[in-house]
């Protein structure tokens, strides 16, 4: 058994060993051209525009305020945006459509979750905006509208869930092609 003096003793040297840690260079990575990298790999010209970038910092009242103005341009966004001729056309009407009640009419309401780096939300939101219902567009890329995906278990953008007049859960689609095939469901 180890007496108390030679506790104390081994601690004193392993402060001693902590007071003279030396660490070697850390490796850092960035994300260059869609992927990750170590910095270190980088040519010249990554490297200099590496050390050129700044970082903000958004305070919740920002966000909360362009949260706001983000939903409703995105709304005027998908009402003026064509759906393009290859979504448009009878292909879509003859995709699998989900079964929807009854109820389901133009008192529904979309509820589209979308992120501003997805590269299918922008036909989405115009499909979307075709359809004459009110839509909530959801920025997937926010605090609130993640809260809302997961609560929604939305797990990718674009996704569109109609809901009835009370607030229920109709049926989801996630592509342009699915949300433009409601049309026909909402109006039949």
């Amino acid at each position: 058994m180890r007496t108390i003096e030679e506790i104390n003793n081994d601690l004193q040297k392993a402060r001693e060993d902590l007071a003279a840690v030396q660490g070697g260079p850390a490796e850092v990575y960035s994300r260059i051209v869609g992927y990750y990298r170590s910095v270190r790999n980088w040519n010249k010209g990554k490297k200099e525009e590496y050390g050129e970038r700044k970082l903000f910092e958004i305070s919740e009242a920002q966000i909360a305020k362009t949260g706001a103005a983000e939903r409703e341009a995105v709304r005027e966004e998908a009402r003026e945006e064509p759906v393009p001729a290859a979504e448009a056309g009878a292909d879509v009407r003859e995709a699998a459509q989900p079964a929807i009640p009854a109820d389901a009419s133009r008192n529904s309401r979309l509820l589209l979750f979308v992120r501003p780096a997805c590269p299918a939300c922008p036909s989405a939101k115009a499909a979307a905006g075709k359809l004459g219902i009110p839509i909530d567009m959801v920025n997937a890329d926010t605090e609130d509208g993640l809260a809302e995906a997961r609560c929604r278990r939305v797990f990718s953008t674009p996704t569109a869930i109609l809901l009835s007049k009370d607030g229920k859960e109709i049926t989801r689609a996630l592509d342009s092609a699915g949300i433009a095939a409601l049309e026909y469901l909402i109006a039949g």
